[in-house]
């Protein structure tokens, strides 16, 4: 047998429903992501191209101006720097009480664990809405208003996050927790030695998760600050959109939001093998 044929061989064959379905997934790939588009292309328009109608989908003429304006008209730089500051705060503080917590539910043995457990669970069912007033009165009595305390600090644990976690601690073999113990090493030890760098997985997935639900959060920094320093790049945005009857600069606007993207796009493009395995090897056994 030549080398040829045994490499046609080795090529799989598509299948024309296979092909079929690729399409399907392709159209509807380029149906979500038709607003990203639009948006970045909007963002290199000048003005009379903006607010041309019918509008364009391609620019004539590529400019900048659009971000010079986002960085010049507010401080769109100190917006970004919050942003990161307040996302970084709330995803380490979220990591790391949840790998505590989820160890504590799926390998210590204390009385009243189930029952505790489950009323976290049932905490997923409460909407944020229902506790954002007791939250506000609670910051804003600490005197945690635009501070950078009281953007992170109603977010430092989730109750997802111990669930995630703790099925996954709980596929892990418990003969490496008796050999460990046997061994001489406590819990603190098995916790940071064996469990986590077996769960790198599932904790990488949830480090994802924790990142983009605190970059894209609003509603919260809306109400909890207001001080322009203070602001996020997702209130920051909001700027350029207070005067719209007279005209609202869209140019600036899709730029603003392209920057706000661009981290949480980078971060699923280079963390996406992560997210796919942590979310394949995360364990439902409980």
């Amino acid at each position: 047998m030549s080398a040829n044929q045994s490499s046609k061989r080795s090529l799989p064959r598509l299948k024309s429903g296979d092909l079929g379905l690729q399409i399907f997934l392709i159209g509807i790939g380029l149906v979500i992501s038709l607003p990203i588009i639009i948006a970045l292309l909007t963002s290199f328009k000048p003005m009379n191209e903006v607010i041309t109608y019918p509008p364009k989908f391609m620019p004539n003429v590529w400019t900048l101006d659009n971000y010079r304006t986002a960085f010049e008209s507010v401080p769109f730089a100190r917006f970004i720097l919050n942003s990161f500051i307040q996302t970084a705060i709330i995803t380490s503080g979220q990591v790391l009480l949840c790998i505590l917590a989820a160890y504590a539910f799926a390998v210590l043995d204390f009385p009243g664990r189930d029952a505790l457990f489950y009323v976290i669970l049932a905490s997923l069912m409460i909407p944020f809405e229902l506790t954002f007033i007791p939250n506000f009165q609670v910051v804003t009595g600490w005197g945690w208003s635009n501070s950078y305390q009281g953007l992170s600090v109603p977010f430092l644990a989730s109750a997802f996050g111990v669930f995630l976690l703790r099925q996954f601690f709980l596929s892990i073999p418990k003969d490496l927790h008796d050999a460990a113990l046997i061994d001489g090493s406590g819990n603190w030890r098995y916790l940071w030695q064996i469990v986590v760098p077996l769960s790198k997985g599932a904790i990488g997935a949830f480090a994802i998760f924790a990142f983009l639900s605190a970059w894209n959060q609003y509603l919260w920094p809306l109400i909890i600050t207001d001080v322009e320093e203070m602001r996020t790049i997702q209130i920051g945005i909001r700027f350029f959109m207070t005067n719209i009857e007279s005209g609202a600069n869209w140019g600036a606007v899709m730029a603003g939001a392209v920057i706000a993207l661009l981290p949480t796009l980078l971060v699923f493009l280079v963390a996406q093998k992560q997210l796919v395995k942590g979310i394949a090897m995360t364990g439902l056994k409980g």
